[in-house]
């Protein structure tokens, strides 16, 4: 055995626990106590908050969900965060994140990324997730309780803490969908009820020695990347045969680009936000200013979708992990033409995922996504035949937006 093991490496030992501790903390909203489907939960998180800093990626949302409608009613099969129509964050009047549509992102997400058995285990008791494309159920007056974090959440993904010593509060606003699209069943959005609302939040207190490095460290600034989006739409009608969308997307770094194409009648007892169709789909690219991206468009030859889902896996740094988690072949599989959305068998789970980085690196290049500033951004996609129904294209931009914190004025700016 090599004597420059680790088992035998003494020298190298690991400092002593700085002085920091972790608080749990719970944010009520601060527009109420009592919601229904179709209504926007608001939360204010503190600020001027001496030496701490908020955790994201360890926080959640915990609410009740009643039923007063006579029948059951079904999550789809992502649970309730499929109920979130939009969320916005915001910080002194700032921008951080605002995208409509979000349950159909956090779904395509959650298709692409977790397992039968999360869906089927944890992601069944945290939030009522499903390995079909039906999730759990809310029986007649009953109440379920669920929890939840914000995937997707800038925040969460910065790979740093969130400075909570700004002058400035960060606004987080939960825009909830309709009855109709955000269950399945017969419901109407004033028999859903939604109390006991609160946003767990852990927060990381430092000892003024240590905040003191921190600061010294940082050069006057506080910095944190982290990646956005933006939500576009466009329609594909009945009997069409191409699509031509101008996004109005408009970032120094656009990461990659995701569609779904989803029927446009919506149908109560469906599977509206998580039934996506192929639509028989033979070709898909970008065009920002003038130049098509990538260079060789992405195309679907025999309706198998097998060329997309692997553009997909590229662009999730997943093409060689054979051990990498989804669940888009369940129901109607990921290929499924024009599915109905009536039950598991018919839901399909078709997405396009155009990646734009020329390169990448989990703590930041130089070189990363695509600058569109001041450019037109299309999104191009033709089709063997015209689709029977009409569909809408839900395309969301990923970006890098950058957060700064002046320490000498306590005050946010944000770049995109």
């Amino acid at each position: 055995m090599s004597a420059t093991t680790k088992q035998l490496d003494y020298a190298s030992v690991p400092p002593r626990a700085s002085s920091a501790r972790n608080i749990r903390t719970e944010i009520v909203p601060n527009n109420g106590n009592t919601f229904n489907l179709n209504n926007t939960v608001i939360f204010t998180l503190p600020s001027n908050a001496t030496n701490s800093f908020a955790d994201f990626a360890s926080s959640y949302i915990r609410m009740n969900i009643s039923n007063n409608n006579g029948a059951a009613v079904n999550f789809e099969g992502g649970g309730a965060p499929s109920m979130i129509r939009r969320l916005e964050c915001l910080v002194g009047g700032q921008t951080i994140f605002s995208c409509d549509a979000y349950n159909v992102l956090y779904q395509m997400h959650f298709d692409l990324d977790s397992s039968e058995q999360f869906r089927s285990n944890a992601g069944a008791r945290l939030f009522g997730a499903s390995a079909t494309a039906v999730g759990e159920a809310v029986a007649a007056g009953a109440t379920r309780q669920v929890c939840f974090p914000l995937a997707l959440f800038p925040l969460a993904q910065a790979q740093r803490l969130w400075p909570l010593i700004g002058r400035e509060a960060l606004t987080i606003r939960v825009e909830f969908d309709t009855v109709e699209r955000a269950l399945i069943g017969a419901a109407t959005n004033a028999e859903i009820v939604l109390d006991e609302i609160a946003m767990v939040l852990y927060q990381v207190e430092l000892g003024q020695e240590v905040m003191n490095q921190v600061v010294a460290n940082s050069g006057g600034m506080m910095r944190l990347a982290m990646p956005s989006y933006q939500h576009a739409s466009a329609t594909l009608a009945a009997g069409a045969s191409s699509v031509a969308a101008t996004l109005g997307f408009s970032m120094s770094s656009l990461n990659r680009v995701m569609v779904a194409q989803r029927l446009q009648d919506v149908t109560a007892a469906n599977v509206t936000v998580g039934n996506r169709s192929q639509c028989n789909l033979t070709q898909a690219n970008l065009r920002v200013g003038g130049i098509q991206y990538p260079q060789i468009a992405v195309k679907d030859r025999r309706d198998q979708a097998a060329e997309v889902l692997a553009e997909a896996l590229v662009s999730q740094r997943a093409l060689l992990s054979y051990g990498h988690d989804s669940s888009i072949e369940i129901g109607a599989g990921f290929a499924a033409n024009e599915p109905t959305g009536a039950n598991n068998a018919n839901t399909g789970h078709f997405l396009i995922d155009l990646d734009l980085e020329s390169q990448f690196s989990p703590t930041g290049a130089i070189v990363a996504g695509l600058n569109c500033l001041g450019q037109v951004v299309q999104f191009e996609s033709s089709y063997d035949a015209g689709v029977t129904a009409a569909h809408v294209l839900d395309i969301f931009g990923e970006f890098t937006i950058m957060a700064q914190l002046d320490l000498t004025s306590l005050t946010w700016s944000i770049a995109i």
